[in-house]
């Protein structure tokens, strides 16, 4: 059984998207938590657990916290692609292949390595994202929320990719900005953990280092680790996103070469 930690890192950057950088502050600077502790504290735990994650950088994020960046790699947590700046893929049109060439050149001039992992800055893609993705040389996609499993993604026009969906019940946003209560949280959390781990022996976590719906906050992140407990309990292995695609990816050819024959 796998599970799949991920990291989505947003600090002001979905504020940014449509309002002055220099007006975040009060409620719209929410995201600075993530800046001043959220993050920080979310790789801590992680050390604390020995866990390794995958964490999807936006472009504009990665260039504002270089230090956080650093670390990350440093305690050998995978950096994937988040976009550029929050764009929505929908409405790029004949923008999408040069946002997204440019969101790879700068992720990996700041990492020393191309990413092989993307995840939409808004959760949306065009019809165009996956084979322009393709092109680049990504290995996976991690946007969508269409399975409960890891699929390939060659009828989309990504050859020789995988999809790693992922799963809304694992995401800290769908709990904590509804302002559920930390253990109404862990209840809903547990319970799809449980079921994903039964039925298809893959999960995947997606948590936010913000204050406001992330885990980055002192009670939430203790709550967090009772869930990777109960993972390790449950059998699970912890890996990283690039791992699982390059299993599956392993496991697609050989059916279709089984099917051949």
């Amino acid at each position: 059984m796998n599970t799949l930690v991920t990291v989505n890192v947003h600090g002001v950057g979905p504020e940014a998207a449509s309002v002055p950088e220099v007006e975040l502050f009060g409620r719209l600077g929410l995201g600075r938590y993530t800046y001043r502790i959220g993050l920080a504290r979310v790789l801590e735990s992680l050390r604390r657990s020995e866990i390794k994650a995958t964490f999807f950088w936006p472009v504009f994020e990665a260039e504002r916290c270089r230090a956080l960046l650093e670390r990350c790699l440093a305690d050998g947590h995978e950096v994937a692609s988040n976009g550029l700046a929050f764009e929505d893929h929908i409405g790029l049109g004949d923008r999408e292949d040069t946002v997204l060439e440019e969101a790879q050149a700068r992720l990996t001039a700041l990492c020393g390595t191309a990413p092989v992992g993307f995840r939409a800055p808004t959760g949306t893609l065009s019809n165009r994202t996956i084979p322009i993705l393709q092109r680049l040389g990504y290995r996976y996609d991690s946007s969508f929320i269409d399975d409960d499993a890891p699929y390939p993604l060659d009828g989309d026009g990504g050859a020789g990719m995988v999809e790693l969906p992922v799963s809304q019940g694992l995401t800290d946003a769908t709990h904590f900005g509804q302002r559920l209560t930390q253990s109404r949280a862990e209840a809903f959390m547990i319970e799809a953990w449980d079921a994903l781990l039964a039925t298809d022996g893959y999960a995947c976590m997606t948590l936010h280092p913000r204050a406001d719906l992330g885990v980055g906050r002192a009670a939430r992140i203790t709550m967090i680790e009772r869930l990777f407990e109960r993972a390790r309990g449950l059998g699970s292995e912890f890996r990283l996103c690039r791992e699982v695609a390059a299993e599956a990816g392993r496991q697609s050819k050989s059916g279709a070469a089984s099917g051949a024959a």
